[in-house]
């Protein structure tokens, strides 16, 4: 059966970085998983529920698919993977926490876990989860993703929220500012934001710095958002 990345490009999955233009099947009878030239078969027990024609196809379904890839994969993948099916309401929690549950132990399952506590629906692109997967390395408190705010300019959603410390973050990297009237728009937006008397700091930063602690680190902290005592203490 098609199975792992290769059924998640099937079933729409986002990938991160450079794609893995390998074929992943699933193959009951194997003892071991086995890589070959341009194929890996991997090992696994299916059941029934566990597989759907798709386009044709004999392919792991989209439950098995998610679960098969979060255990394979980078936390900054899984993460990606688990907000995207979360957000558009496919693949519910709860049977996400049976499956983790079940492969507890196993390989990738330290991975899948903290993906999956570190998933939320509200997440709405790729930055922003990779963002959120570099924050929980810099040690910052978790924010709240799509909070509104009314202003004197309209209501308006941002990104990342912390009531604590009074800090908004933005993730730029949904829209592209090609025009001067888009531009003194979300200048009249984030004007408007920063006016309120419950912020007191904004912070924007692009895909570079949300894949990078490092670079991302220093755009939080001029922000005024604290970082983990690590982070904090090194020199800048």
């Amino acid at each position: 059966m098609v199975s792992h990345r290769s059924a998640g490009v099937l079933w729409g999955l986002p990938e991160l970085g450079r794609w893995d233009w390998r074929l992943h099947v699933t193959d009951p009878l194997l003892e071991k998983t086995h890589v070959g030239r341009g194929v890996v078969r991997h090992t696994g027990v299916l059941t029934p529920r566990d597989v759907v024609r798709l386009d044709g196809n004999a392919v792991t379904s989209l439950l098995r698919t998610v679960t098969d890839i979060v255990h394979v994969v980078p936390l900054e993948h899984a993460v990606l993977v688990l907000d995207h099916v979360l957000h558009l309401g496919t693949v519910p929690r709860d049977a996400l926490e049976r499956e983790c549950t079940a492969r507890a132990g196993g390989r990738g399952s330290r991975v899948a876990r903290t993906a999956l506590d570190l998933a939320d629906a509200e997440s709405e692109s790729a930055g922003e989860s990779l963002s959120r997967v570099t924050m929980r390395e810099l040690g910052v408190q978790p924010p709240v993703l799509q909070q509104e705010f009314t202003t004197d300019a309209g209501r308006f959603r941002v990104d990342f929220w912390w009531p604590s410390t009074g800090v908004v973050g933005e993730f730029d990297g949904r829209a592209k500012y090609d025009d001067r009237e888009t531009l003194r728009a979300e200048k009249r937006r984030e004007d408007a934001i920063r006016r309120l008397p419950q912020v007191t700091g904004f912070a924007r930063w692009c895909m570079r710095e949300a894949a990078a602690p490092a670079l991302l680190a220093p755009v939080l902290l001029a922000a005024g958002l604290p970082l983990g005592r690590g982070w904090a203490e090194r020199p800048r």
